[in-house]
């Protein structure tokens, strides 16, 4: 029985151990961002709301290299019927 409160001994140290490190953690989030003011902020929000639509047109544009609105093989006999057309000479 005794070793059930070895094992609690041992996760309470544990989650002293785990909430002294959380504690390091945000103590240096806030010695970090202790400088940023709201203009700062609303330009990190533009900032990545310019780099969102960067992202999003490039990806439209990969997409729509991917597609084909028409299947290969009409576009292979189009060409084959444009081949058979003469040239149209100009006179002059």
């Amino acid at each position: 029985m005794e070793y059930v409160n070895y094992i609690a001994l041992g996760c309470s140290i544990a989650a002293f151990l785990v909430s002294l490190i959380a504690g390091a953690r945000v103590g240096k989030f806030i010695n970090a961002t202790s400088d940023t003011d709201w203009e700062t902020l609303a330009n990190l929000t533009g900032d990545i709301a310019a780099l969102k639509r960067t992202c999003q047109t490039l990806n439209n544009r990969l997409n729509g290299m991917n597609k084909a609105t028409i299947p290969q093989e009409q576009i292979i006999q189009q060409m084959l019927q444009h081949q058979n057309v003469e040239p149209i000479s100009r006179g002059g």
